[in-house]
C-alpha cells in the first residue's frame, strides 16, 4: 500500500498510486517524519571563505544566525540527530516542526562562530566528526574545543571516519577500522556512545550499509536531497545541503 504524507507523518491511506498527490502527500515507503535535515560544512565570514578559497562549502555567519533565528521565530524545535532516529525506530511522533542541523567533518569555525550563534537561539546542533582531523591543522578543531561544544549541551556527535574515508571503497579491514577509530576517539573525548554514522563524501554502497549494521549502528546519514524521514532507508536518511541563502529558499 502506499502511505499518505501529511505535514509531519506517514500513514497507511486509501489512495492510489495513480492519484495527484498534494506537495505534501507523496507515496513513501515505511513510518516517515517530514524533518529536514540541514547540512553544513564552514560558518564564517565570507571574507574569510574567500581568502580560504572555501566559498562552495562556506555560510557566512552572519547569514547563519539569520538562517538560526529564522527556526526560532518560526516555530521550528532543532533536535538531535539520535532523537530522529529513535522516533524512526520506535514509529513515533516528534516535537511540531522538527529540524535536524548538521555541520560536517569538524572545522574549527564551528566552534568559533557556529557555537555562539546556537546558543543565543539555543539551538541544538550536530556535529559530524572525522575524528583524526581533529588538531591536524589550525582549520581544524581541538579535542578540547569538542570537549567545550559537548558540555554546552547543544551538540550531538556522530561518526564520520577517522580520515573522513570513503566506507564505498577500500579494503574491509579499512573501513572497519576507519569506523571504529573514530568510534573510540569521540566516546572517550565527549563520553558520548556513538551509534550513528554520516557518510563522508555521500558515498555508500551495501557493503558499508551491513558493516554498520553489523556493528550497531542504528542510522546514517546520506547527502541524498529530501525532506521526508523513512524507517525503510533509516542507514541512508536524506540532507539539504544549504547556502548563503534564505531557508525558505530551500522550502524550510
Amino acid at each position: 500500500k502506499p502511505y499518505y504524507c501529511g505535514v509531519n507523518s506517514c500513514s497507511y491511506s486509501a489512495y492510489s498510486t495513480d492519484k495527484v498527490l498534494s506537495p505534501t502527500a507523496v507515496p513513501l515507503a515505511g513510518y516517515c517524519l517530514k524533518v529536514p535535515v540541514l547540512t553544513y560544512h564552514h560558518i564564517q565570514p565570507q571574507a574569510d571563505a574567500v581568502s580560504k578559497k572555501q566559498n562552495s562549502l562556506s555560510v557566512d555567519s552572519n547569514i547563519f544566525d539569520r538562517q538560526m533565528a529564522y527556526l526560532a521565530a518560526n516555530g521550528y524545535t532543532p533536535i538531535f540527530a539520535n532523537e530522529l532516529i529513535n522516533a524512526l525506530i520506535t514509529h513515533s511522533a516528534l516535537p511540531g516542526k522538527p529540524v535536524v542541523v548538521t555541520m560536517d567533518d569538524g572545522y574549527a569555525d564551528s566552534y568559533t562562530y557556529a557555537l555562539p550563534i546556537l546558543k543565543k537561539y539555543n539551538i541544538k546542533a550536530n556535529l559530524m566528526l572525522a575524528s583524526g582531523l581533529v588538531g591536524s591543522n589550525t582549520d581544524m578543531l581541538t579535542w578540547d574545543q569538542v570537549g567545550e561544544m559537548k558540555l554546552s549541551g547543544l551538540m550531538y556527535f556522530t561518526n564520520h571516519t577517522w580520515s573522513h574515508f570513503s566506507v564505498k571503497r577500500g579494503t574491509q579491514d579499512k573501513i572497519e577500522s576507519e569506523i571504529d577509530t573514530a568510534k573510540t576517539q569521540i566516546e572517550r573525548y565527549t563520553g558520548q556512545s556513538v551509534n550513528i554514522f554520516t557518510y563522508p563524501y555521500g558515498e555508500f554502497n551495501d557493503n558499508a550499509i551491513a558493516t554498520l549494521r553489523n556493528k550497531g549502528y542504528l542510522g546514517s546519514f546520506s547527502t541524498i536531497p529530501g525532506v521526508y524521514q523513512c524507517d525503510s532507508f533509516i542507514m541512508t536518511l536524506h540532507r539539504s545541503h544549504i547556502g548563503n541563502a534564505s531557508l525558505s529558499a530551500y522550502g524550510i
